[in-house]
């Protein structure tokens, strides 16, 4: 089921309290599978869309009649713009596609009892992070059977820098130890990001490197390596069938990426990768600089090897 509201502007923080108690209200009901909450993707257009997942049909339309659903949707269109008839809409949908975005999974083993309590801090963290910049939403999943004990959370924001500023906040950090008088154990660990595996994490002085920064580093190290291989590996491999090639040297550039140019291109390049928070842009001007010359670089060299 998704539920559509366009929010009117001046009432973000009753909103954000709002849609945290949609996005849990819903967890008692037989069927419930997860929540989550989709953030406006354009300023022009501040439509809010809250995503409740259930197994069947009529499990949804349980919640959709019942009471406490139908207070909530009175709540919410005091927060319309327009007419309720115009900016809020609920409907039935078989799937949904969130936008890609870093990720934060949470798994949470709750304590015997302690059930609602949970819930209660659940939807309180979530209002907390939805005044975060970057915040897209947020899904929580209670236990989805007898021999699974965790409750399973996913917290979306736009950019990876994003959702380490929220992991890093003072706000995150005494949520969190209100927390543990109701879990048994917890872990927390980031969606793998298109290169996670080669580049360093954010930290709470040291921002996380961005998506544009690793694939600009990733062809500084891939162009070399295949101009090379076209150099001298095309003789030796010339063939009607180019499977076995290609392969070849693809396994050669993934290792020589692996180990040794990117750890060492990393170790030069982190000053401009991993910037200090609230560093001046003129640090990503430096290093888009440099990087660009070195592009350059590579290019004059290799045309003059091969005309």
């Amino acid at each position: 089921m998704v539920l559509k509201i366009r929010v009117r502007p001046g009432v973000e923080r009753e909103f954000s309290s709002w849609h945290a108690k949609m996005s849990t209200a819903a967890s008692g009901m037989p069927g419930f599978v997860s929540a989550e909450v989709d953030a406006p993707t354009a300023p022009s257009w501040p439509e809010w869309r809250i995503i409740l997942h259930f197994q069947s049909v009529e499990q949804s339309r349980a919640w959709r009649e019942s009471e406490p659903h139908r207070q909530l949707i009175l709540e919410a269109e005091s927060l319309v713009d327009g007419t309720p008839a115009r900016g809020l809409s609920v409907e039935e949908v078989a799937e949904n596609q969130s936008d890609v975005a870093a990720i934060e999974v949470i798994t949470t083993r709750v304590k015997s009892g302690q059930e609602e309590a949970y819930r209660q801090w659940a939807a309180r963290i979530h209002q907390a992070e939805a005044r975060f910049p970057g915040y897209r939403g947020a899904l929580l999943q209670p236990p989805v059977s007898p021999g699974q004990q965790y409750w399973t959370a996913l917290i979306r924001f736009k950019t990876q820098a994003d959702l380490i500023t929220w992991m890093t906040s003072d706000v995150r950090r005494a949520l969190l130890r209100e927390h543990h008088a109701m879990v048994e154990s917890w872990k927390s660990h980031l969606w793998p990001s298109s290169f996670s595996s080669w580049f360093p994490a954010g930290s709470a002085d040291r921002q996380a490197p961005a998506e544009w920064k690793q694939s600009m580093i990733m062809l500084l190290m891939l162009f070399p390596i295949v101009m090379l291989e076209r150099l001298f590996l095309s003789p030796w491999f010339d063939s009607p069938n180019a499977a076995v090639p290609v392969f070849i040297r693809n396994t050669i550039s993934v290792a020589l990426i692996t180990w040794p140019l990117m750890p060492l291109t990393i170790r030069v390049l982190n000053w401009w990768l991993t910037p200090q928070k609230g560093a001046h842009i003129r640090i990503d001007l430096m290093g888009l600089a440099a990087v660009l010359s070195l592009y350059a670089v590579e290019i004059a060299a290799f045309w003059h090897a091969l005309f």
